[in-house]
């Protein structure tokens, strides 16, 4: 087997950045949501549930919010962050 070239070593690097953070991405949001969710969606009386935009508050701040959150984020880090690399190498 041969030595992986720079280039192949800095896609590695490039694809593990952007891994981490679609994991920790991930991660924030499955923690706000399970979090807020159980917080504040649980035990309510039909008296205490007031709605925004139709929702239920406790389903738009836990659940509409972050979901709104997460798609801006990911149209971001898809045009801003994550990068296509030649995967062929240039031959002379």
């Amino acid at each position: 087997m041969t030595n992986p070239t720079e280039m192949e070593e800095n896609s590695l690097r490039q694809s593990r950045r952007e891994l981490r953070f679609i994991l920790l991405t991930w991660l924030g949001c499955c923690v706000w949501v399970i979090s807020y969710c159980r917080i504040y969606g649980y035990n309510l009386e039909p008296k205490d549930i007031s709605t925004v935009f139709g929702f239920p508050d406790w389903a738009f701040w836990g659940i509409a919010l972050p979901w709104i959150v997460a798609n801006v984020v990911t149209f971001w880090f898809c045009l801003r962050i994550l990068k296509n690399e030649d995967d062929e190498e240039t031959v002379e």
